[in-house]
């Protein structure tokens, strides 16, 4: 990765300052796509790091040797109003074809293209019983979290296979950091000693470590890989329950109420299966590259983010 040049969108998130950070370390020189290019330049005093404001701004000198295309607003961060809706197709979709038509008028083919999506592709369990376990073959639902995946994919891998550009998508579980706000939401119910299990507990809860979700990225992008989608999730197959346990272990912490689902439904409508409803995803491709997770298990990965 030495003195290449990569390309970020959506380099403020969680996922890409993580990149940032580590691809510094590698020598990099880092674009980074963002609508706040003076946070950009507040955080990185380096001269490798070069914000823009839109994909024009690119120097056309400037050779793209890998793309990250990351941008998007978080899925959990507001209620689902219909304005929202179109919001987090739009965020993710519109900078997508922006950066494949920036690709094709400055007619440039990098070696790689890392497109993000999420496990909300496949959807949920109407059953509740969480039997099936998904890998990346499994097919997409008609339901909101699933559409949004589907606009996203699809933005990029028809143009991808017409231009015969080399795109990874990436469908990313519950990132696992002591930054990321999911994380940090679920974990003060167990850190006040109040709420443990939400409904029953039982529903899938798919993660990866952030640390698994950078070299994942890096590995993908260097490695001759076969496949265009890779599942980035954990191989350990995780309940909510599971996770309220491991916490309560390594915090020692106590959680005597359990919040129905009937409350988050009455709260959130739709938005609730986030929470309470879910699939059991496998990184199927991942292991078959044979990627070498560094945080494979829950217990695991929660020592090393609470101690």
């Amino acid at each position: 990765m030495t003195q290449k040049t990569i390309l970020i969108t959506g380099g403020t998130g969680l996922i890409g300052t993580a990149l940032i950070t580590f691809l510094l370390q590698q020598s990099c020189h880092i674009i980074v796509l963002t609508r706040s290019p003076h946070r950009i330049k507040e955080r990185y005093s380096s001269k490798q790091v070069t914000p823009i404001g839109t994909f024009n701004d690119i120097n056309t000198a400037t050779t793209v040797d890998y793309v990250i295309n990351l941008a998007g607003e978080n899925i959990g961060s507001q209620r689902w109003s219909e304005q929202r809706k179109q919001d987090l197709i739009h965020s993710r979709v519109d900078t997508t074809q922006q950066l494949t038509h920036w690709l094709d008028t400055q007619k440039i083919k990098p070696e790689c293209i890392i497109s993000g999506s999420a496990i909300g592709y496949y959807g949920i369990d109407n059953t509740k019983k969480w039997q099936h376990i998904c890998d990346e073959e499994s097919p997409s639902q008609n339901i909101f979290v699933s559409k949004v995946c589907q606009k996203w994919e699809n933005a990029i891998l028809p143009w991808a296979e017409k231009q015969q550009q080399n795109v990874k998508i990436v469908r990313l579980g519950v990132v696992f950091a002591k930054q990321a706000p999911a994380f940090k939401q679920m974990l003060l119910p167990i850190k006040m000693n109040a709420v443990g299990n939400i409904g029953s507990g039982q529903q899938p809860l798919t993660w990866i470590h952030i640390d698994d979700v950078v070299n994942a990225i890096v590995f993908l992008m260097c490695s001759n890989t076969q496949y265009n989608v890779y599942n980035l999730t954990a191989p350990q197959q995780t309940t909510q329950q599971q996770f309220v346990r491991t916490c309560k272990d390594i915090l020692h912490k106590y959680t005597p109420l359990s919040l129905p689902e009937s409350v988050l439904k009455f709260v959130l409508k739709e938005q609730a299966e986030l929470i309470t409803n879910g699939q059991y995803v496998r990184p199927k491709h991942l292991s078959e590259e044979g990627y070498p997770f560094l945080y494979p298990t829950l217990d695991k990965a929660l020592q090393h983010l609470l101690t």
